[in-house]
């Protein structure tokens, strides 16, 4: 299945160091085993399959916004909360600079899955 990304995620993707994607998946459409047509430009003419994966596993993740600072967000994978170097991590392996710069995309709290392509599990 297709799967667009921003042009910043292609190089931490190529590079291993982006290791899943967090994704609202409402109609539970992800399954391990799937492949992962990864692309830039979905539905446009500079469309671009950059790379291909399989789903390995899926996970349940939510972020949960309890104030307006930044420090006090709680994330929770498959209902367990994460402790802050875990979150630290888990920005990372997103393929964010920084724990600032998820903070700021996940601004308002999201509830959804994390897609897979790597055996990592939390």
């Amino acid at each position: 299945m297709v799967i667009g990304f921003k042009k910043r995620f292609i190089n931490p993707i190529l590079a291993k160091t982006k290791k899943h994607t967090i994704r609202d998946d409402s109609h539970n459409r992800w399954k391990a085993g799937m492949k992962m047509h990864m692309s830039t430009g979905v539905r446009t003419k500079q469309y671009n399959q950059f790379n291909e994966e399989t789903c390995k596993s899926i996970q349940e993740i939510e972020i949960i916004r309890t104030s307006d600072y930044l420090n006090e967000i709680i994330v929770k994978i498959d209902g367990r909360i994460l402790n802050q170097d875990e979150v630290q991590q888990l920005a990372w392996n997103d393929g964010f600079d920084n724990l600032i710069d998820f903070w700021i995309w996940f601004h308002n709290g999201f509830k959804g899955k994390i897609i897979h392509w790597t055996n990592l599990k939390y």
